[in-house]
């Protein structure tokens, strides 16, 4: 077992450092295929996919090897018996390539365990001390252990290892001191650095804006100590066998530097060119278009590099930039199970073509941290992510994975206040279900959320600025059974110092059925001008109860809005192009902030804002709308705007004309033109952009000037689907000066008539 990384193939597995060698060392992709088992299921094939594999390579199921085929040097096939899967838990799966050179991979978790339809996590406070966290069985005896770092107030490092019971507790730590740094921890990583069968850790630092990365081995015995000579780099660094020499490789990245450095043997070997990325923290490694030589990405400021490899531990200088999300790590897996890597980056998917090409694939949000892992034993890679918003509290999201590379609307539960640096969250089976558990640092120590039966969706509710007296609009919380059998429910109830100024009904009963949900409502009357809070404590039978929903909202003595101005209407605007947008004004007219939950415009009108979601007491914010009809013809929306004040939504009425109808040019403007004498013709193409015939009823000049102009066209009264015809447009004045008229268009293709406007000065 391990933890999900937040660099993802940070590290790898090392095999002993020989002088000669011929095996790589290999590398192994999630996930697995399959990634997980239901309990009793039998046995099966499992496919391990990756890179490096010798033509001896073994797969190992727990340390044990199991009958492998070598299928090439990227695919391995394994015969999993089945008292492999007889019971829940997690196995560690991991490939060895045999001497000389090789050594082997990380591990890679497969889940035991009954799939479920959702994810419920509680959360369950200890006495660690927070820091950045990894996990992984750091002592052999198959259970999922946590290391977290520290600085104490001596500016001494503290590595602690808290053994796992294997039942979601831990024993007393074992500490590491190591004394006389100044700098403090932001990372550390797991990986066996020297071959002996034990997790050692990369630990990455940082001091003064400089930053370096340290490896520490593990003596066996819960303390670790300083790496070989050598084995400390300058920079937050990535490792493989980059060259397939059976040695291990670096990569290593500098914030805000413009070069990432290449360390073969740990040695330099050349840079690479990253000026173009911003906020760098990271570097990932995977065999992006499968040809068998590990490549390298690197992430920054919404963007990633890829640089393929020679397959000899060189690389292009300068790398292929691909626009993705922007967090602060990388995670390498293929999201979408077509065989080729993915990247996953801020809670955004760039979905690799296998040939070292991406494609942005969707956006389930913007997480500043990103991991993988499959939540619910389904066998598909869902995502999980954490966010801190501008008061420091931090919210873990679990997006269940479909398969083909999209997420599900993620499920989102409190997890503490921010602490300062490192990554901040791992995940592990902490129980030894076959579940994956989260441990996350928070504020001074540190909390693991533990799957459970039930789950409740949102975790929290604010009710923002109601009126006093008034009866704010009622938001829902859904219990969800995720477990196997019915859900006892004991009581469903308001508590807190408040509890009397918040009202809840629901339909649950007093029990749920396994796999099904129901609904609790509450409603907000505030009595008095101040701030509200309360809890909505759900408890039932079963580990994690109770569950608690955190209530709030504020009283006020009124709220008011105007949204100006009170309809927009679109001139006729060609099936499927976009006119130039219009806008709308909001604005606060009253004494107090306006909490503002939705802005929506019916289709075919669509709307952009900068309005934010709390606006404050006279202040207004603009809403663009945009028109693009998709039929011909008149058309009406509705721009809303819902919000906490009397009379929401407020509404503009939307109005527009789509035409099939395309005149190239739209206008004709002649030259100076002798008064009596004729212009030479300018052609006006008018083409039918619909998928059925156009019919014409007549094409005349009118305006002020018609007599001056005059018009001749092979339209015909139709224009088949597709096609165009054309009409001649000429300029005869009969007096000096400017003169102006326009074609007229008569037809049923929407928006007639339809003109041309025509211009020109008699001389």
């Amino acid at each position: 077992m391990r933890s999900l990384r937040s660099v993802c193939l940070l590290t790898i597995f090392l095999s002993s450092i020989a002088f000669a060698h011929s095996n790589p060392i290999p590398l192994i992709n999630q996930p697995l295929v399959p990634e997980s088992a239901t309990p009793g299921s039998g046995g099966f094939t499992l496919t391990v996919n990756g890179t490096g594999f010798s033509s001896g390579a073994v797969v190992r199921w727990n340390g044990s090897p199991r009958t492998t085929e070598v299928i090439s040097s990227s695919q391995l096939k394994a015969t999993i018996g089945a008292a492999d899967v007889a019971k829940a838990g997690t196995a560690s799966v991991t490939v060895v390539n045999p001497a000389p050179g090789g050594g082997t991979s990380t591990a890679v978790d497969f889940l035991i365990t009954q799939p479920s339809s959702s994810v419920a996590m509680a959360a369950h406070p200890n006495n660690f001390r927070a820091g950045p966290v990894v996990t992984g069985d750091f002592d052999n005896d198959g259970k999922s252990d946590v290391v977290v770092g520290q600085v104490d107030d001596k500016y001494n490092w503290v590595i602690s290892l808290f053994r796992g019971n294997g039942d979601g507790t831990f024993k007393k730590p074992i500490n590491t001191v190591i004394p006389g740094n100044m700098s403090g921890i932001v990372g550390l990583s797991a990986g066996d650095f020297d071959g002996d069968g034990k997790l050692d850790l990369a630990l990455e630092w940082e001091y003064e804006a400089a930053f370096g990365t340290v490896v520490l081995i593990n003596d066996g015995n819960g303390t670790f100590t300083g790496g070989f000579s050598g084995w400390s780099v300058s920079g937050l660094g990535a490792f493989a066998d980059l060259n397939g020499d059976g040695t291990p490789d670096a990569v290593t990245v500098y914030p805000n530097n413009p070069q990432a450095s290449v360390l073969l043997d740990f040695g330099f070997s050349q840079y690479l060119d990253i000026s173009q990325l911003s906020n760098v923290n990271v570097a990932a490694i995977g065999d992006f278009n499968g040809d068998g030589n590990l490549d390298i990405a690197i992430p920054g400021g919404g963007q990633v590099l890829i640089f393929l490899g020679q397959g000899d531990g060189t690389f292009p200088q300068e790398g292929v930039s691909y626009v993705g999300g922007d967090g602060d790590n990388l995670v390498v897996a293929d999201v979408n199970g077509d065989g080729k890597l993915d990247l996953v980056m801020g809670g955004c998917v760039l979905l690799g073509k296998g040939d070292g090409t991406f494609t942005h694939g969707k956006c389930v949000g913007n997480w500043p941290w990103t991991q993988v892992g499959d939540f619910n034993g389904d066998g598909k890679l869902d995502l999980v992510g954490l966010t801190v918003d501008s008061a420091y509290k931090q919210t873990m999201h679990i997006a269940l994975g479909n398969g083909d590379g999209t997420f599900q609307r993620p499920i989102a539960f409190d997890a503490g206040r921010t602490f300062d640096g490192g990554v901040p969250f791992a995940a592990g089976d902490f129980k030894g279900d076959g579940k994956l558990d989260l441990v996350v640092s928070a504020g001074k120590s540190t909390f693991f959320f533990l799957q459970t039966v039930a789950s409740v969706s949102p975790n929290s509710l604010s009710f923002g600025n109601v009126d006093m007296g008034a009866k704010s609009k009622p938001q829902t919380v859904t219990l969800k059974n995720v477990g196997s059998n019915a859900l006892k429910i004991d009581s469903i109830r308001i508590t807190g110092e408040y509890s009397h100024d918040f009202v809840e009904a629901n339909d649950c009963g007093t029990s749920l059925p396994a796999g099904s949900s129901c609904k609790i409502r509450v409603t907000f009357t505030p009595k008095t001008a101040q701030k509200f809070n309360a809890s909505l404590q759900v408890n039932y039978a079963g580990e994690g109860g109770p569950q608690v929903v955190p209530l709030s909202g504020n009283g006020v003595a009124g709220a008011s809005v105007s949204l100006s101005p009170s309809k927009l209407t679109f001139p006729v605007q060609l099936l499927g192009t976009t006119g130039s947008a219009q806008f709308a004004t909001l604005t606060n007219t009253g004494s107090v902030a306006v909490t503002i939950s939705k802005i929506s415009a019916t289709a075919p009108f669509s709307q952009t804002n900068n309005c934010p979601s709390s606006l404050g007491a006279g202040a207004s914010c603009q809403i663009q709308v945009s028109f693009k009809p998709t039929v011909k013809g008149p058309a009406s929306g509705k721009l809303s705007v819902a919000d906490n004040a009397p009379g929401s939504p407020q509404t503009v009425a939307l109005s527009g004309i789509g035409t099939e109808v395309e005149l190239s040019p739209i206008a004709v403007n002649f030259a100076g033109q002798k008064v009596g004498s004729r212009s030479v013709p300018v052609p006006v193409e008018l083409t039918n952009k619909g998928t059925t015939a156009l019919s014409i009823s007549q094409i005349t000049i009118g305006g002020k000037d018609a007599g001056d102009f005059s018009q001749s066209n092979n339209c015909g009264h139709s224009v088949p689907a597709g096609g165009s015809c054309t009409i001649k447009v000429a300029f005869k004045p009969t007096a000096k000066g400017r003169r102006a008229a326009n074609v007229a268009l008569s037809d049923d293709g929407g928006g007639s008539p339809q003109g041309i406007p025509l211009s020109g000065t008699g001389t």
